[in-house]
């Protein structure tokens, strides 16, 4: 084809009419202006929009479509020389390219870390389109949302109120109980296998409140036959003594001459009135060393059933009783009680359980070997005091006290061993004194002395106990609560701008101290496990999101002012956003790695 020269068409009338712009033309235009500086206009789009009989949100839309084509048409008009040969230089493919680019890293990072239910994902997408929005205009929300197969409705729905929990302090997760101690193999001591009926009787006190009075539950069980009756004998007064004690005992043996009593070592039980009813009984005191409940742990376990079944009655009269002062009488929470506890031990006993296992675990034993259990059962329940009487029996007779050795062993066997055996240590320093009138009552003196110490002793352990328990459940809901907020770094953050809003003063229109405080420090420490968790740029993304979501919802307190001041504290701490590399990665020493290959091959000498 020969080259010829361009003579231009002659102008037409549609020419001279299609070179005057139209007014939808000229609003996308004067929208494009707004875009790039609102200052340089002297008109309001929307204004104008209405003078033209157009929508102003139709104008916003096809500006938006039309940008990118402007600035093809711009760039291409403006160009110097000769277009370059690469098209990937293209600015608008290259913008085409950046824009494809950060669609797919946002898409590829949702896809690779949490489902779009998750709010920290809705933070995300919420975030990446205010980021995306401002640094590529041409990008609509349609295209946006097609990219990560997103309802353009529920996207809007996000940017118009991104559903997220309202700060509260962040503990979901129970704190978890302290680790137990390794306890020692359990020895069964009360299990029907090892017990038999008409053997041994246990007998303690409990506390109740009935119409607001307290009062003392008295009871005594057959060891060995509480399959048949939970408690053989029960008592309710508003206070304990040892003839209440007594009574109990009387009617829990009811003339089984030679049963072993188990109780503790509380002054009812230890006084002369009971032992004095024991002996005519002919039944054997056992009282179990002090502190130690597990002596009687059957009868400690059926109060606790007894108590667990009144408890809710027993709770309704005392509501009644704070509603009407005059019911708080005695008598009638004496009879009320009784009632309800003997009512509620017939029904227990109905439904238990107890008879079938008493009678699985005693089948097949012969009686002789009945006989026996029944004997080291005895046996057992008196070791404690069959020890402390043999060391008062020695210490009487070593060291000479001028009392009889019964008087001394009845006055002194209530004492735990452990204060026996150091009053007896403290004694030995003093045994040589020749001006120790009383040698029986100097005695027992120093063991009241170490009593007393023992006894703070344990009151001192059993405080440190506490107080490490105590500490031990701190430090495991704080380390909850610190799990739980790296669990959910959003949450953190939330609860981090919430305090920052408290600090923030309406009438001094300013943060207190500059925002220094925990809600800072949760700022700072939330961005950066975002930043863990997800890297810089998203970090980044989900913590616009949620500061923009946040300040919508506080905005009646904060204001733009307020909203303006914790933005830029909280800018402070994004992390920085690394620039894509445009330089092909390629090794350093590239060049002389090609020279040093440049040359005659050396050959190998011959062998």
């Amino acid at each position: 084809m020969t080259a010829m020269s361009y003579h231009p068409p002659p102008r037409t009338l549609s020419h001279e009419c299609a070179a005057k712009p139209s007014a939808l033309l000229a609003l996308i235009c004067l929208a494009i202006v707004h875009r790039r500086h609102p200052a340089w206009l002297a008109v309001d789009i929307a204004a104008a929009a209405r003078g033209e009989q157009l929508s102003a949100e139709r104008v916003s839309r096809l500006c938006s479509r039309a940008l990118g084509g402007f600035e093809h048409l711009v760039a291409t008009l403006s160009r110097i020389g000769r277009p370059p040969a690469d098209p990937a230089g293209d600015r608008v493919q290259a913008q085409e390219s950046a824009i494809r680019s950060a669609l797919l890293d946002v898409a590829r990072t949702i896809l690779a870390h949490v489902s779009l239910r998750s709010g920290a994902v809705r933070a995300l997408v919420v975030g990446a389109w205010l980021r995306l929005s401002r640094e590529h205009p041409a990008l609509t929300q349609a295209r946006f949302c097609h990219a990560l197969a997103l309802s353009p409705r529920t996207f809007r729905s996000w940017l118009l109120r991104m559903p997220a929990p309202a700060a509260s302090p962040v503990a979901p997760t129970p704190a978890p109980a302290p680790a137990p101690r390794r306890r020692p193999p359990r020895r069964p001591r009360f299990a029907f296998e090892l017990t038999v009926p008409d053997t041994q009787i246990g007998s303690d006190t409990t506390d109740l409140l009935a119409f607001a009075v307290p009062l003392k539950l008295m009871a005594a069980q057959d060891i060995g036959g509480r399959d048949r009756a939970l408690f053989d004998a029960v008592l309710v007064d508003d206070h304990e003594s040892a003839a209440l004690v007594s009574r109990v005992i009387t009617e829990a043996v009811a003339a089984r001459a030679g049963m072993q009593v188990l109780t503790d070592q509380g002054t009812p039980y230890m006084a002369a009135a009971t032992a004095d009813t024991l002996e005519q009984l002919a039944a054997e005191h056992a009282p179990q060393r002090e502190g130690h409940p597990q002596g009687k742990a059957t009868v400690e376990r059926a109060f606790l059933s007894a108590k667990a079944c009144a408890q809710p009655l027993l709770d309704i009269t005392n509501r009644i009783a704070r509603a009407l002062p005059e019911l708080v009488r005695t008598d009638l929470a004496k009879a009320f009680t009784t009632i309800v506890l003997t009512a509620t031990l017939r029904a227990y006993q109905l439904g238990a359980r107890a008879a079938r296992r008493a009678d699985t675990a005693r089948a097949g034993i012969d009686p002789r070997t009945l006989d026996e259990v029944a004997r080291r059962s005895r046996e057992q329940a008196h070791a404690e005091d069959r020890s402390t009487r043999l060391l008062l029996e020695h210490i009487h007779q070593a060291y000479g006290l001028n009392r009889s050795c019964e008087q001394f062993v009845r006055t002194l066997r209530r004492f735990p061993l452990p204060v026996l055996r150091q009053a007896e240590r403290q004694f030995l320093r003093q045994v040589h004194r020749g001006d120790l009138r009383d040698r029986a009552s100097y005695f027992a003196a120093i063991v009241r002395r170490c009593h007393d110490a023992f006894r703070a002793e344990q009151a001192r352990r059993d405080r440190q106990r506490e107080q490490d328990q105590q500490l031990a459940r701190e430090i495991a809901e704080i380390q909850a609560h610190r799990a739980a907020r790296r669990a959910d770094p959003c949450a953190w953050l939330r609860d981090a701008l919430d305090i920052l809003a408290q600090q923030w003063s309406p009438q001094r229109q300013h943060l207190l101290f500059g925002g220094i405080g925990p809600g800072r420090l949760g700022v700072r420490d939330s961005i950066a496990r975002l930043a863990e968790i997800h890297g810089p740029q998203v970090a980044t993304d989900i913590a616009t999101a949620v500061l923009r979501d946040f300040c919508a919802a506080r905005a009646d307190h904060l204001g733009p002012a307020g909203s303006a001041a914790i933005e830029t504290l909280l800018r402070q701490f994004l992390p920085p956003i690394p620039n894509p590399s445009t330089t092909p990665t390629c090794a350093a020493s590239f060049a002389s790695t090609i020279l040093g290959g440049i040359g005659q091959t050396v050959h190998p000498p011959p062998r």
